[in-house]
């Protein structure tokens, strides 16, 4: 059976506070999360992520979770406010982390996302493990929505340059495309849904089943609405890709509010 190398980390609570705010795009802004609560943190893979917790309202502090002995025991409080995001950066250095995160206004999240301000107060919890997806196959197919393109500049700045990499991306339209980070064998694809919304079209796994797989030994990664990363995982399964040469992880799902995306419909 093929296993994925894993490193577990400590799970603790960090009460953060934003630094600074960057616009990517029309639909997505970078916060910056600095303090000294980061004090151990660790985000080693590009698909890492946290659970962000935030206020109630914009200035007030997030509510936060409690963990005893390794476990996290107020789970059930519906109280708390959260939704996982991937970690973009992290600067032991400086004690910071970035989010890229996207705004909307259909979440607390994304609701938060468009005021977001230095000196508001988020919570951060995990990662929990770093996954170690492989870095050394000949070619790359990267597909994702708005939700994955952090991991997806993460997966550009780790990939040798050696690597041939596909990428496609959803977004809105050209206004919500973000600068990804430059790789010598990368090709980027745009898919722009226009009015539709989000998770409603076939663009992204229509373009993937387009696209021609590379000769040898490769990795496919997809993450974004459920729905479609299921289609796209039945279109590789067809194609021969095994699950030791691919990952794929619906990060939301249509309808549903704080989807697990470890849940089997994921």
């Amino acid at each position: 059976m093929h296993t994925v190398p894993r490193v577990v980390h400590a799970l603790v609570p960090r009460l953060l506070t934003v630094r600074g705010v960057t616009e990517l795009s029309r639909s997505m802004r970078r916060v910056t999360l600095g303090g000294p609560a980061l004090a151990g943190f660790a985000a080693l893979a590009a698909t890492d992520h946290s659970k962000v917790f935030f206020p109630a309202e914009p200035d007030s502090p997030p509510r936060m979770p409690v963990v005893t002995d390794g476990h996290w025991v107020n789970r059930r409080d519906r109280a708390l406010i959260y939704r996982d995001f991937t970690i973009r950066a992290f600067r032991p250095g400086a004690d910071e982390v970035d989010l890229d995160m996207v705004v909307h206004n259909h979440g607390p999240a994304g609701r938060w996302t468009a005021q977001a301000e230095p000196g508001q107060q988020l919570g951060l919890l995990g990662p929990r493990s770093s996954t170690m997806r492989p870095l050394d196959r000949r070619w790359y197919l990267l597909a994702v929505d708005e939700t994955g393109l952090p991991a997806t500049a993460n997966w550009l700045e780790r990939l040798p340059r050696s690597a041939q990499v596909q990428v496609f991306a959803e977004v809105t339209g050209p206004e919500d495309q973000v600068d990804l980070p430059a790789h010598d064998g990368a090709t980027v694809t745009w898919l722009h849904r226009g009015a539709a919304s989000p998770g409603s079209t076939t663009l992204l796994p229509d373009a993937v089943a387009a696209a021609p797989l590379g000769a040898g030994a490769g990795y496919v990664w997809a993450a974004g609405e459920a729905g479609l990363v299921r289609a796209i995982r039945a279109d590789m399964k067809a194609r021969g890709v095994d699950a030791g040469s691919s990952s794929m992880t619906g990060y939301w799902r249509v309808g549903v509010s704080n989807f697990d995306h470890k849940s089997p419909e994921a």
